[in-house]
């Protein structure tokens, strides 16, 4: 049976940790990652912030970023291409990899990495905590729970992006006009704008994929 966890990671050598420990009211929510080379993954990032010039030389500073790329940027947001530091950074992903693990959810704010992950078992999840904490990652766990009930039938929704999208929908945030805003449902489900936003995001997109597009 998987295993769902969530919980905190923080550390100056887990990509980008430098960053987010030196900007702690920066926000970065994962969209997605990949790794041609396990060693130098390469990840999709939407950064919140109101001083994108800090930001960027605070990456070029930041030991655990091999490079980045902005792709996108519109006034507070902004979407970035980051690789990380081959030998520079922990090599969180090669791990997680290496015992089954999935990551479904990413935040990164005030220093420290919010996850939530799937896990083939407990003894994977323990191999990867261990593994973390042998390096020095402060971490704080949140929840275990069985991860067969991590997605829905729902199009393939997580609990969390489920959760988001019946809010609004609940509230009138799709309705038009609207009535009611993402300040209001991050406030209800106590996270911030850019994370709900986030999952509001992802849960339409997983629910266009299943429902609209064709093989």
């Amino acid at each position: 049976m998987s295993l769902l966890a969530e919980f905190d990671a923080a550390s100056p050598d887990l990509v980008l940790g430098q960053t987010l420990q030196a900007m702690p009211s920066l926000t970065i929510d994962l969209e997605r990652q990949y790794a041609l080379d396990p060693s130098r993954p390469i990840a999709f990032c939407w950064a919140t912030c109101g001083d994108f010039s800090r930001l960027e030389t605070t990456l070029e500073e930041d030991g655990t970023v091999d490079e980045f790329q902005r792709l996108s940027r519109s006034d507070e947001v902004a979407l970035y291409r980051v690789i990380g530091a081959d030998g520079g950074a922990i090599d969180a992903y090669s791990r997680w990899v290496s015992v089954g693990g999935e990551l479904l959810e990413c935040h990164g704010t005030d220093g420290r990495w919010e996850l939530s992950m799937r896990f083939p078992d407990r003894d994977a999840f323990s191999e990867y905590h261990g593994f973390l904490e042998a390096r020095g990652v402060d971490l704080e766990l949140h929840r275990l729970a069985n991860g067969e009930d991590v997605r829905t039938d729902a199009g393939g929704l997580t609990d969390s992006q489920r959760e988001a999208l019946l809010l609004a929908y609940e509230h009138g945030f799709f309705d038009v006009p609207r009535e009611t805003t993402l300040t209001a449902i991050a406030e209800a489900l106590d996270i911030s704008n850019q994370a709900v936003s986030e999952r509001i995001r992802r849960g339409q997109a997983r629910l266009v994929e299943k429902h609209l597009v064709s093989d």
